[in-house]
């Protein structure tokens, strides 16, 4: 109940912002969206409408053209004698008509590219197709082009359906070429028929004629052309293909198809033939879609401002007594340090100046409290580290060794004095960076005492000029490695465990291998290393990685040197693990203490 009370001008607020903005807002941009989207539907219909009446017109003047060529074959006598007298046995009289109709057909196709093939057929029997082609089976011939019981009763011309012209003895790749045929009967100026002439045609002969728009097609739009009987001429479907032509379901167009929900048909009859565009309902009015879908998108980018808005002025209006409630419930928990800022001069305004001068005398007086705790602790430490200072441990160390003296325990004695020389140079604060030389004497040293422990185990080997001795380097670099490949290299027992260190001058540079003939580092490891090394370039990520290992070292040359140097792993040969490091060759020369 409190929590509503405490909201209600909030809620208020946002309410009117709502009935008075958003409201009249949503209303009119409806009413725009739909008349906006009403008229682009409109114009696209008109627009598909008016591309079927085109097509259909220009298959009619294609048609037409056809149909006045094989008018004109009535008007020659010689072609009607040839259709309507018996052939005799007289070559010469055969070979004459032979080169009349030859040039005939010639004369047609020449006329009319897109004619592929012309048969006359007479009512005399003859059948001609031509010196360079034949009809192979005058059955199936017939059966599609009608040529034989076509008259002048039934139509002008008849258009077959698409198919493959199989029934005539042609090149291989024409035949598997899509065609259909135009039939038309002849008749003379009396009405006597002579017979009938016939025009193989391909359908993309056709389809190209008309002159399709291709934009159409990219939209997925599909064009069929019909003949009367609903069997299709052409098709710019997919499924137009040679294959398909000997299924009678895929060549009638079923009037049925046009209660399909998701396409939409758009039909045109020219006479011959029927131009018939189908195109997905989505695809037509994806303009439509695409606008209701912006609209859409900007009415909610509106929304979302206007509430936002709305959110933003009731919030600059209760800010203040939310941001002093909240600094109450933060002094609750115990963080007195918190203050608000003063955004108005009103008795808020006083208020929240009142509460931030009681916070403060309250952080100052916990401040002086911590200060004291601090400093007792802090006196506390640094006494405990005086106990530990490197005097302290090197004395300590070398008192046990004159007693191991006494004691007349010379390997005892000696191991206490190379331990003391390691704790010496590794607890040593003067500087970071030393020589190669002393880096090296840190390595020996710490062998020895290894060596100790296992018998002279381990061989060591240096191959470093005498003048990269006084080379300098960071401190504790080569020892954590060679302790790597004691503690990880050579955890199985080998003949001959040999360490060497190998340093080479490379320009301005240093090039530094650690070698061991251990049991090396498998990919996997390699890999996972190297991540590690990527992700640590900041000191801040190297304070969580307090182990001087290969992961420390990586970086610590990285944040010494720069991110030209580096610290990298590969395989040895035959066996075992090389470490590499680039490092400058003079580097704070200056800065190198000298250790006594």
């Amino acid at each position: 109940m409190k929590l509503l009370k405490k909201n209600n001008l909030r809620i208020k607020l946002l309410s009117s912002y709502v009935i008075l903005v958003l409201l009249p807002f949503l209303i009119s941009t409806f009413v725009l969206s739909s008349t906006s989207s009403s008229n682009i539907r409109t114009n696209t219909l008109s627009y598909i409408n008016l591309f079927v009446e085109q097509i259909s017109s220009n298959i009619d003047s294609y048609i037409g053209e056809l149909d006045r060529m094989t008018r004109i074959i009535t008007l020659d006598s010689s072609m009607c004698n040839i259709l309507t007298e018996p052939s005799g046995n007289d070559a010469v009289s055969n070979y004459l008509n032979s080169q009349h109709l030859e040039n005939e057909i010639l004369k047609m196709t020449t006329q009319q590219p897109s004619i592929r093939n012309v048969t006359f057929i007479g009512v005399n029997g003859m059948i001609y197709s031509g010196t360079s082609n034949s009809i192979t089976d005058t059955d199936l011939f017939f059966d599609i082009t009608h040529a034989d019981d076509i008259d002048e009763q039934d139509s002008n011309i008849y258009l077959s359906s698409a198919h493959i012209p199989s029934y005539l003895l042609v090149d291989y790749h024409q035949n598997t070429e899509p065609v259909f045929t135009l039939t038309r009967p002849l008749y003379t100026y009396n009405k006597q028929k002579i017979g009938s002439v016939v025009l193989i045609i391909t359908c993309e002969d056709l389809l190209n004629a008309i002159n399709i728009n291709p934009s159409l097609l990219e939209n997925g739009a599909r064009i069929v052309v019909t003949n009367k009987d609903n069997k299709i001429v052409a098709d710019t479907s997919e499924n137009f293909v040679p294959e398909n032509l000997s299924d009678k379901t895929y060549m009638v167009l079923d009037n049925s198809d046009q209660n399909d929900t998701k396409n939409l048909f758009f039909s045109d009859d020219s006479g011959s033939l029927t131009s018939t565009v189908i195109i997905s309902k989505n695809q037509l009015f994806k303009s439509t879609l695409d606008f209701n879908r912006a609209s859409i998108f900007l009415v909610l980018i509106l929304i979302g401002l206007i509430i936002l808005l709305s959110f933003y002025f009731s919030y600059r209006l209760v800010r203040p007594i939310k941001l002093l409630e909240n600094a109450a419930n933060e002094c609750a928990q115990g963080n007195y340090s918190i203050r608000i800022p003063i955004v108005s001069q009103d008795e808020i305004g006083n208020l929240c100046l009142k509460f931030n001068f009681m916070t403060e005398q309250i952080q100052n007086l916990l401040d002086r409290v911590y200060q004291y705790q601090l400093s007792t602790k802090q006196a506390q430490l640094e006494a405990l580290q005086n106990q530990i200072s490197p005097h302290f441990l090197h004395n300590t160390l070398d008192i046990i060794r004159m007693k191991a003296l006494i004691n007349k325990d010379k390997e005892v004695a000696k191991m206490v004095e190379t331990l003391a020389k390691l704790f010496r140079i590794t607890l040593d604060r003067n500087s970071n960076i030393v020589t190669i030389k002393d880096e090296l004497e840190h390595v020996e040293t710490y062998l020895t005492i290894q060596n100790m422990r296992f018998n002279n185990r381990y061989h060591f080997v240096k191959n470093v000029p005498d003048e990269l001795l006084k080379c300098s380097i960071i401190k504790l670099t080569l020892q954590p490695l060679v302790e790597n490949s004691i503690k990880h290299g050579f955890s199985q027992t080998f003949d001959d465990e040999m360490i060497e260190i190998q340093i080479e001058s490379s320009g301005h540079d240093l090039i530094i291998q650690v070698r061991d003939n251990g049991i090396g580092i498998d990919e996997n490891n390699i890999r996972r290393i190297y991540d590690k090394l990527e992700h640590l370039d900041t000191l801040e990520n190297n304070t969580l990685h307090n182990s001087i290992g290969i992961v420390n070292i990586s970086d610590r040359i990285r944040l010494e040197y720069g991110s030209t140097y580096y610290l990298r792993i590969f395989p040895n040969s035959p066996r075992g693990t090389v470490v590499e490091l680039r490092i400058p060759k003079n580097y704070n020369l200056e800065m190198i203490p000298e250790i006594d």
